[in-house]
C-alpha cells in the first residue's frame, strides 16, 4: 500500500485502449515508460496548454488504467483535490536509456572490429567465404 505524502496526490488515468503485453506498443509502454506528459483536455484555442510531467507509479501499471503521482505544483495549476475528476490528454514518455545503452554496445563492437563475431559470414547465407574451405 502506498501513501501520498507532502502535498502529493495519486491519480488514476483511464485509458481508451487496453495496454496488452502481446502487442509491440503495449509491451513498450509497460516496460519502458516511467512518466507521462499531461495537460487539461479543455484548453481554449488561444491559450497555450501547460504540460506537466508526472511519474507513473512503478509496479502498478494496469491494462486499462495508469496510476500517477502528482506533485504540489501540478495539483495547484490543474486545480485538483482529493476525489476531483478532470479530463486530460496524455502522452507516454519513453525511457530511452536502455536503447541508448544497446546502441552504444553495438557501436563499440563495430569500432573494435569484432562485428564478425556477432554476424559471421557463412557459405549457407549465400555470401562467398573469404577463407578457403578444406575438406
Amino acid at each position: 500500500m502506498k501513501f501520498a505524502l507532502d502535498g502529493k496526490l495519486f491519480g488514476e488515468i483511464a485509458l481508451q485502449e487496453i495496454l496488452n503485453d502481446d502487442t509491440e506498443g503495449g509491451q513498450l509502454i509497460l516496460s519502458s515508460c516511467s512518466s507521462v506528459l499531461m495537460t487539461l483536455a479543455d484548453q481554449s484555442d488561444g491559450e497555450r496548454p501547460r504540460v506537466h510531467e508526472v511519474e507513473i507509479l512503478p509496479g502498478v501499471k494496469r491494462k486499462k488504467v495508469v496510476y500517477v503521482s502528482l506533485d504540489g505544483s501540478s495539483i495547484g495549476e490543474l486545480g485538483l483535490n482529493n476525489g476531483k475528476t478532470v479530463e486530460v490528454e496524455i502522452q507516454f514518455r519513453l525511457n530511452r536509456s536502455n536503447f541508448v545503452r544497446m546502441h552504444g554496445a553495438v557501436d563499440s563492437i563495430r569500432t573494435s572490429n569484432n562485428l564478425p563475431l556477432l554476424f559471421p559470414e557463412s557459405p549457407a547465407s549465400g555470401q562467398p567465404s573469404r577463407k578457403p574451405v578444406r575438406y
